[in-house]
């Protein structure tokens, strides 16, 4: 018989077999489906985060692009280049300090991190205080503002002076929301903000200080980004100067995105796999209800390849309702979450359909449901019309024949190419991407 006659066979078969339910399948599809939920669902978090990156890129950044010098001002030359090509320029230096505060219990000592802006900062989005009041009021006249922790560590209020260096500063307000403070990297200390002028004379910015300035671009909506890329590397590269713009906003977020994800996806697969275990079980205790109908069909004539693609296609089916279950609970679950997960996360993301990450759970899933069911189904072959006078399965082999054992290998190393694949695959989109600034 050729093999679209046995297949089509095996077909009307399967379509007998599915009539009477899912009775022993719910472990099946309960194994398959979950498995298939959780690795979709972290995919979906993962690329909502890396689209809210990607969206936010320009405010996480503070400007659309950004120049930095470590050590140094950006000089005369450097400066101008800089002013040809934005529309707006903001100087920005950061560094770690101490703040000194002199009490009637003694000097009270702490680390920040103090971030020194001109009245240009910031580019894009606001600076929340407390009490409210505009930026540029807070720090007037050697005025700071500082992280509640910081204050609260050294029992200042609003009003209250302290020292940075050999410079007196007045506490105006407590720094609530820093709009670039996600792009900015690690920080050892809370934040200090001040006016760079105001520190002139504290000796915080001499040479051989520890220092870095940024310079923040307001870029003309027409602008290229790969081409001004390529010319900024060009121009600065040699003098110490470090790139960055929108498309990669927050570089570090995203790379502890990518492998945090990737380490759940993982955890998943390996919950996937634990549960391929289950998948096998109830095959082979589905299978065994079904001995005697097997070598009823083989006695009255069907043959190997029938029965074989008869509880295949049956799997197969199973396989997919289990698969599409999952599905379905991976993209349902983190957008009836999303709010939640908004007010938890603290970077940007923008909750959607995305069917990349579905994609990847389906794939995982056909490969894992194939894996641990193939043996099962493999065993097919042992059951003989005599089956229906004794126990033959009982001297069944304790492996497939080889074409089998040969798929299965072949098959998991497609599972762990794939996870392999797609893991370096998610890393490289929190790289630049191409295109102008603005669509």
């Amino acid at each position: 018989m050729s093999l679209a006659t046995d297949t089509a066979s095996a077909a009307r078969f399967a379509r007998r077999e599915l009539r009477g339910g899912l009775r022993g399948f719910r472990i099946f599809l309960a194994c398959l489906a979950l498995g298939v939920a959780a690795i979709a669902g972290i995919g979906m978090v993962r690329a909502s985060i890396q689209m809210g990156l990607e969206e936010k890129g320009a405010e996480l950044l503070g400007g659309d692009a950004e120049v930095r010098f470590t050590y140094r001002f950006a000089e005369a030359e450097e400066r101008a280049w800089m002013a040809a090509r934005a529309t707006k320029v903001s100087e920005i230096t950061d560094f770690r300090s101490m703040v000194v505060v002199d009490g009637p219990e003694g000097t009270e000592r702490a680390l920040t991190q103090i971030k020194s802006v001109d009245t240009a900062y910031p580019l894009l989005g606001a600076v929340t205080l407390a009490p409210d009041m505009p930026l540029d009021q807070a720090l007037a006249d050697h005025g700071a503002v500082m992280a509640p922790v910081l204050a609260d560590r050294l029992g200042l209020e609003p009003g209250d002076n302290f020292r940075l260096g050999t410079q007196d500063f007045t506490l105006s307000a407590l720094l609530m929301v820093e709009p670039d403070n996600a792009g900015g990297g690690f920080s050892l200390g809370p934040r200090t903000l001040v006016r760079t002028d105001a520190l002139t004379d504290s000796g915080l910015l001499q040479p051989g200080t520890l220092f870095e300035t940024h310079y923040r671009l307001q870029l003309p909506a027409d602008t290229n980004l790969d081409t001004l890329e390529t010319e900024a590397r060009a121009r600065f590269t040699e003098t110490g100067g470090r790139w960055r713009d929108a498309r990669n906003g927050a570089p570090g977020i995203g790379r502890f995105v990518d492998r945090l994800s990737n380490f759940l996806i993982l955890v998943g697969l390996s919950g996937l796999a634990v549960g391929g275990v289950g998948v096998s079980a109830a095959v082979r205790a589905y299978l065994a209800t079904k001995t005697s109908v097997i070598a009823t069909l083989r006695t009255l004539g069907a043959t190997r390849r029938v029965i074989f693609l008869t509880y295949f296609l049956q799997i197969g089916v199973l396989s997919l309702v289990g698969i599409t279950i999952g599905l379905a609970l991976g993209a349902i679950v983190p957008l009836a979450l999303a709010p939640l997960l908004q007010s938890q996360l603290p970077v940007p993301a923008v909750f959607a359909l995305h069917a990349q990450p579905l994609a990847e759970a389906a794939l995982y899933g056909a490969l894992t449901a194939l894996i641990f069911t193939l043996w099962p189904l493999a065993r097919t072959e042992d059951i003989r019309p005599a089956t229906l006078f004794r126990d033959a399965m009982g001297g069944a082999r304790l492996l497939p024949h080889w074409p089998y054992v040969a798929t299965t290998l072949l098959l998991t190393a497609a599972l762990l190419g794939a996870a392999a694949l797609f893991s370096d695959f998610s890393g490289s989109r929190s790289g630049p991407r191409a295109g102008s600034l603005r669509p």
